[in-house]
Order: structure tokens, then sequence, then C-alpha cells
């Protein structure tokens, strides 16, 4: 399968930081049946990257350098997606076509607080006109725009800036990485029925995410209503606009002493999960369409 969102960068540069590799080590041995990732870096507002990241001084450019050659040199049989989530800290349009020239091929405009580009999904303002630059260099250089994190503003005044820059020739590449069904969860996270239209009507594609609370209000009956949502999604957007992600946040109790809610996935068991989970329901086509092929095609670039 390609996991659609693992922040497998954060967790490389902070080994870097402890000068521990042990729990990558671990990585490689879990992640075996795990044939592509979007690798993510991602940024929260000062306060929490000091408190829980212990991260003061924010070299955006010196992290991914880091964190990238790490992931080339310990998952090079993998297929990936660099990515960043959160763009606060990326000074300028010189700085992302710098991270571009890195390996830089998606991003997340915002995680859940406001910055100088847009709002997240605590806050309620929408996109700046800083922001809309910086979406409009992003395509322009070809970086894939990842939807997931965004308030309904910030939602909206990128997908009517990204139909404006399609109709304007250009080639828009959109994902939701880690957004489920608010229908069936509301949580502010997950994405309404239009939204998840506007997905699709730009050729993108949702990433099931299997944590809890995107699941199930209550992070129950987890495996139950991961399908659901599945089957929810393929019937309003089609079988081709499915994927999948785990949100895995294991690593955040292990490296940063931080209790997290359930996650469904662990990646060492994840492929039979899934293949056991979806055999009932979807044919071996369909299978690999939602596992790894509808999101395959955002790779090759």
């Amino acid at each position: 399968m390609i996991d659609m969102h693992y922040d497998i960068l954060t967790i490389l540069y902070t080994c870097y930081m402890k000068n521990d590799f042990s729990y990558i080590e671990k990585l490689v041995s879990d992640l075996k049946d795990v044939k592509g990732i979007i690798a993510n870096l991602y940024f929260m507002d000062n306060n929490r990257m000091k408190s829980e990241l212990n991260i003061e001084n924010i070299d955006v450019f010196e992290m991914f350098k880091i964190s990238t050659n790490l992931f080339k040199e310990y998952f090079k049989d993998k297929k990936v997606l660099f990515s960043i989530e959160g763009c606060d800290y990326i000074n300028d349009l010189e700085e992302l076509e710098n991270l571009y020239n890195l390996g830089l091929r998606n991003i997340l405009l915002v995680w859940n607080n406001e910055n100088k580009y847009g709002s997240g999904n605590q806050t309620n303002k929408g996109l700046t006109n800083l922001g809309k630059n910086f979406i409009t260099k992003a395509v322009s250089l070809g970086i894939c725009i990842d939807l997931s994190h965004m308030n309904k503003k910030t939602f909206w005044d990128t997908i009517d800036l990204l139909n404006k820059l399609k109709s304007d020739g250009y080639k828009v590449k959109v994902i939701a990485s880690h957004s489920n069904s608010y229908s069936l969860c509301p949580n502010t996270r997950n994405l309404d029925d239009e939204q998840l239209l506007a997905v699709k009507n730009l050729g993108g594609i949702v990433g099931v995410v299997g944590y809890g609370p995107f699941i199930n209000e209550q992070q129950k009956d987890l495996a139950k209503n991961y399908l659901e949502h599945i089957k929810y999604l393929e019937k309003k957007l089609g079988i081709d606009h499915i994927g999948i992600s785990t949100d895995n946040m294991d690593f955040a109790v292990d490296l940063f002493n931080i209790d997290e809610d359930i996650s469904l996935f662990n990646h060492k068991t994840i492929k039979n999960q899934l293949t056991n989970l979806l055999s009932n329901y979807y044919n071996k086509e369909e299978q690999e369409k939602i596992l790894f092929k509808n999101i395959e095609n955002f790779f090759e670039v």
C-alpha cells in the first residue's frame, strides 16, 4: 500500500537531533509492506514547536534537507512524495522554490492554527494574499496542494484559486491526504460532501485516515467504521478518488512522551489488516486502486 500521510520526516529529524536512530531501525522493519509514503515534515504554532518538539530555532530548509537525506539513506526502496505541513516558517517564494529544488512535492498550507498564508481548522479566517501568491507559485512549480487541515473558509478560497489557475492553463494537482467524511464523523478535520466533491472535480484523491478521532467520535469499532468511510466516499466520489492514510501517531508516545488517541493501523500489520477489511466488499482491481494505484500517479513527478 501507499500511505498518503505519515510524519516520517519529523521522526527522522527528531532522531537526528537526539543522535539516536534506534526508532528508525525499527521502522525500517515495520514499513516493509509499505511501497510508498507521502513523507511529511510538520510545523505547528511556536509554542507547540517548543513544548512538544523542543525546537526553537526553526530553519525549514535545513530541517527538510536533513530529514529527506536521511529518508533516502534508510528507505531507499520506497516511493516517496516529500511533504511539508504548516508552511508558517517558509519565509518567501524564493525559499519555496529552493525547497522544491530539494525535492518538495506536496504542501499543506496550514496546520490547525492561523498563519500568514491562511487558517487551519481551529480558526476561522481565509486565504490571505500571501497565501494566494504562495499557492500560485507552488502550482507553477508542480507542487501538489494538500487541502487537509484547512478550515472551510481557507478551503473554499483555495478551491476557487485552484479552479482559476486550472482555467488559466496551469496543471493543478490536489489531494486531501488525511481527511474522512464529516457526514459520518462530525470532526472539524473531516470534509463535508460539498468539499469532497470539490476535491474530486479537480481530479484529486482523498486519503481515508485511520486516526481514531476522525473515524468515530467514540473511537469504537474503528475497523468497521473505517470501512464505512471508504464505502461512503466510494459512493460519493467513485473508486478512482480514494486512497489510504495512517497518520500513525505512535511515535509521539515513544519520542515525545505525548499521549495520543487511537490509531487503527500499525505499519507492521497494515497490509493484512487492509486486505482483510476490503476483501469482502471490493474485488482485487478495486482493492489495488484504493491501496496504491489511485495515488501512485501523483508520485510520477
